[in-house]
C-alpha cells in the first residue's frame, strides 16, 4: 500500500478482516488493530521519501501471530526510553513493545538486505475450542491472542481485500 498518513486505516481495517475471518478474539483484534495502526503510522510518516510503499503482513504459525511492517527505509527505528508528556511523537514503538513484551512476546526491528526494514510485533497464541473456559481466560485478563478454533465443515470465506 502507498506509504501515506490515510492509509493507516484501510491497513487496520484489512488487517481487523482477516485476523476476524481467522477467528481472531474481539480482544486481540482491538490490540492487533492498535499495532497495526502504529507500525503502519510510523511507516508513514517516517519511510518516505526513501519508501513509497509498506507492506503489512499477518502470520500465525503455532503458537504465536506476528503483526508486520515492511518499508525500503534503510534506517532503523529507536524507540525512545521514555516518553515526554509534552511530545507530539515517539510513542507508538513504546506502546507496540509494551503490549507485546506483556503478553509475552516481543517488538523485533530487522533489516532486510537491499529492501529496508522489518518491524514486528509477536504475540503468544492460542486456539480455543471451549467458549466457558476461554471466557474464564479473558476474564482473568489472560494475554494471549485467542482464535476461536472452527469446526471442519465450517467453511467461512477469508476476506483479503
Amino acid at each position: 500500500m502507498p506509504a501515506v498518513p490515510a492509509e493507516v486505516s484501510v491497513a487496520r481495517k484489512r488487517a481487523t478482516c482477516i485476523l476476524r475471518d481467522w477467528g481472531l478474539h474481539e480482544d486481540g483484534l482491538n490490540t492487533a488493530a492498535l499495532v497495526i495502526s502504529e507500525l503502519v503510522g510510523n511507516a508513514a510518516r517516517h519511510a518516505v521519501p526513501h519508501s513509497a510503499r509498506t507492506t503489512v503482513m499477518l502470520t500465525r504459525t503455532g503458537t504465536t501471530l506476528a503483526l508486520a511492517v515492511h518499508d525500503e527505509h534503510p534506517f532503523l527505528p529507536q524507540a525512545l526510553p521514555a516518553a515526554d508528556p509534552g511530545q507530539e511523537c515517539g510513542r507508538g514503538l513504546m506502546i507496540v513493545d509494551s503490549l507485546a513484551r506483556e503478553a509475552g512476546g516481543a517488538l523485533q526491528v530487522r533489516r532486510v538486505p537491499a529492501r529496508g526494514k522489518e518491524v514486528r510485533a509477536l504475540f503468544p497464541a492460542a486456539d480455543s475450542t471451549d467458549t466457558a473456559d476461554l471466557a474464564a481466560c479473558l476474564a482473568d485478563a489472560c494475554p494471549v491472542m485467542h482464535f476461536q478454533r472452527r469446526s471442519p465443515g465450517d467453511r467461512r470465506a477469508v476476506h483479503h481485500g
